[in-house]
């Protein structure tokens, strides 16, 4: 809220607006309006923001009785209050073009949304908790995204994206084909736990019926994926494995990397290159005893 703004008092926003206190509280609770500013144990100022808020909103009901999430939904679609607005300029000069800042905003969001649906779940979290986090309003939480689910769905994309690029920088580090799965597979076995617990809950919501939750997991096990078949069949060309179907053998291999990954998180008697290289002597050689 800006301190050159206008000071009001509830009392004032009752007599202006015409909304009883015990309303405007409820409204603020959920979101509908931005949160005063706290000068006490039971004071608190406001300022016009509110009061243009309190008129959009009885403007939006015209008398009806509409439930706290669907007033959310249309003053989303109205777009931001006037507040809301001047800080998306204020950003926009301080930081360069207005793409750029937005994009800053966003990835400050994601990466405070994440850092919470790892340490409390999805379900765990409010988005006031990832407002609170990213040092912003919940009304500028929605200029960024239309609820939740949606920045999470982001959110995951972001992560997957990350861990592909961090793949295939780690692979380029070497030409050959055999060793490139080796780094390939050490590094997923290094970073599994950075990146499971979202993955995991993106299939939990699966579970539910969810069908954004499985396009979106079908579109990153894709994802995952694309570097290690396009390796595989590099290395069927060369004659260094067997022409096998790439993209079966390529979801053979991430289960057992996956599954291996989780068998090391709870038991340490085995370390990441002891492991990687059971996985390609398994794969190489069989499980048909030498000579046979």
């Amino acid at each position: 809220m800006k301190t050159d703004a206008k000071v009001l008092r509830m009392s004032d926003l009752e007599r202006l607006s015409g909304v009883p206190r015990h309303t405007i509280h409820q409204y603020i609770r959920h979101g509908l309006l931005p949160p005063p500013v706290k000068t006490g144990k039971t004071s608190a100022y406001y300022d016009e923001a509110h009061l243009e808020g309190l008129r959009t909103i009885q403007e939006i009901k015209g008398g009806l009785r509409l439930p706290h999430s669907y007033l959310k939904r249309l003053l989303e679609e109205r777009g931001p209050a006037s507040e809301e607005r001047e800080e998306a300029k204020a950003g926009s000069k301080e930081e360069g073009s207005g793409l750029e800042a937005k994009e800053k905003r966003r990835q400050e969001i994601r990466k405070a949304a994440l850092e919470l649906f790892v340490r409390k779940g999805y379900g765990g979290t409010k988005i006031q908790d990832i407002t609170s986090r990213a040092g912003i309003s919940v009304g500028t939480f929605y200029l960024y995204y239309r609820d939740k689910k949606e920045l999470f769905m982001d959110a995951v994309d972001a992560l997957i994206q990350n861990v592909v690029e961090a793949v295939e920088e780690t692979a380029s580090q070497d030409s050959d084909p055999f060793r490139k799965a080796i780094r390939t597979a050490r590094f997923y076995l290094d970073n599994y736990s950075t990146f499971s617990v979202i993955i995991n809950q993106l299939r939990g919501m699966m579970v539910t019926e969810n069908p954004d939750a499985r396009h979106k997991y079908i579109a990153l096990h894709k994802r995952i994926a694309e570097p290690i078949v396009r390796e595989l069949r590099n290395a069927a060309r060369r004659g260094i494995i067997r022409d096998l179907d790439p993209e079966l053998l390529a979801r053979a291999v991430m289960g057992i990397v996956e599954f291996t990954a989780i068998f090391l998180s709870f038991d340490d008697r085995y370390d990441s290159g002891k492991a990687v290289a059971f996985i390609v002597d398994l794969l190489m050689n069989g499980l048909r005893p030498t000579g046979k």
